[in-house]
């Protein structure tokens, strides 16, 4: 235990005396910074993609479903990480950011699904 504390208190001073704290606080401070900034540019996609894992792992939203966000109406057709695409009744694709299924108010109506462990 004393060999412990001795090393400890020698890898401190060294640090201290040949300015790696100093070095290493830099570079988290750097990296912290970054990570800020990133964070700020990519806040949507990074909204985008939670929702998308909640749609994923979610029973609410499923292929087949038809949506209605403010005037737009669509079967979804996919659902992937960012967003979810649907198809209007004429044919139109419809690219719909995820993030909207958890700000907006989404009307949605189940398409018919069989259960597979249900006994006839």
């Amino acid at each position: 235990m004393i060999t412990i504390i001795i090393a400890v208190s020698e890898a401190g001073y060294l640090a201290i005396n040949f300015g790696l704290i100093d070095f290493a606080l830099e570079i988290i401070t750097t990296i912290g910074v970054g990570m800020v900034f990133l964070g700020i540019a990519f806040q949507h996609q990074l909204k985008n993609i939670a929702s998308g894992i909640g749609l994923f792992f979610g029973k609410e939203v499923n292929v087949g479903d038809i949506v209605k966000i403010k005037d737009e109406q669509g079967t979804i057709i996919e659902i992937h990480l960012t967003k979810t695409v649907a198809m209007t009744d004429d044919g139109e694709r419809i690219v719909i950011p995820n993030q909207k299924f958890a700000e907006e108010v989404v009307k949605i109506k189940h398409a018919a699904r069989e259960d597979p462990f249900q006994n006839d």
